[in-house]
């Protein structure tokens, strides 16, 4: 995906909590990890993008207790972005 695709998409659906830019590094990694990856990652991948709210709280609270603060708004937007991710990859 072009990057002014990728920025459109991130300023129409996103929460707007991470900058484009940065959203934009993070698109890129996670295609380079997409393709290194294997089968079970990227199902996990899949499934990241299909949490109910509980499952986002879930979620949330194991990164917090690994050390990694985020806000709600975070996790959807680094939700979109691995949805763009695995969809470019079924392209």
């Amino acid at each position: 995906m072009k990057r002014k695709k990728f920025i459109d998409i991130m300023s129409k659906y996103s929460n707007l909590s991470i900058n484009n830019e940065t959203a934009w590094e993070i698109y890129l990694r996670c295609v380079k990890s997409f393709k290194n990856t294997d089968k079970n990652s990227v199902e996990y991948l899949k499934k990241i993008g299909s949490m109910s709210q509980k499952e986002k709280l879930v979620w949330r609270t194991r990164l917090a207790e690994s050390g990694i603060e985020i806000t709600p708004s975070e996790i959807d937007d680094y939700i979109l972005i691995i949805s763009l991710v695995v969809m470019k990859n079924f392209d």
